[in-house]
């Protein structure tokens, strides 16, 4: 499988950066080919609102010339992308809500119409966030947004990785490390799971979510 990995933190080297890393390195593991990009790196601005995309059938069709036609290109050849972001104010960083927002191009019609269609239908979506403080009250937000995602990009989910009560790198555990590497390996399972919450220092335990 071919895997489109997204580090939404605007540190190369912070908690979410980790997570992936390890997730990232299980799934080359298992054979799949896996390309990572650093939206930190990247320009990317907001999106126009300009409507411009929604001429073109064919293709995306952004009218904006920066780094983010070049990521579309890559989460169309992709067969899973992985969005991973910490937490900022109940939700994605400003690298990845900017990019989100721009994904805005890859769907036409209205939301379950006949006339819906996505350029990444079919595709598996995968969430990771990491946050400074617990799930509740703080983190749920950033699944409803992912899951109401994946109806207007007519994906399914590979699956959601919470990791709370973060505080630098180096205090990430082994069982964190261990978490991640077994939610890489039920990404592409017949039935993923919908969710996998890890909290550090206690034992780790699922909170449902719905699909």
């Amino acid at each position: 499988m071919k895997i489109l990995s997204i580090l939404g933190s605007p540190r190369k080297k912070g908690n979410t950066a980790a997570v992936l890393g390890w997730v990232d390195e299980a799934l080359t593991e298992a054979g799949h080919q896996v390309e990572q990009i650093f939206l930190g790196s990247k320009n990317i601005n907001g999106c126009l609102d300009c409507g411009k995309c929604k001429e073109n059938m064919e293709h995306p069709g952004c009218v904006q010339k920066d780094d983010a036609p070049a990521i579309f290109d890559r989460m169309m050849a992709a067969d899973a992308v992985i969005f991973a972001s910490p937490l900022y104010y109940w939700g994605f960083s400003s690298q990845m809500k900017t990019l989100i927002d721009r994904c805005y191009c890859l769907y036409r019609g209205s939301c379950g119409a006949l006339d819906h269609m996505s350029f990444i239908d079919g595709k598996r979506q995968a969430l990771i966030v990491t946050a400074a403080d617990a799930f509740e009250n703080n983190a749920e937000l950033t699944i409803t947004a992912f899951q109401r995602s994946l109806v207007y990009n007519k994906t399914t989910s590979a699956g959601q990785f919470m990791v709370c009560n973060t505080t630098t790198p180096d205090a990430l555990s082994d069982g964190i490390k261990s978490q991640a590497t077994a939610f890489a390996g039920q990404m592409f399972t017949e039935t993923p799971a919908p969710y996998a919450l890890l909290i550090p220092g206690n034992a780790p335990h699922l909170v449902p979510v719905d699909k």
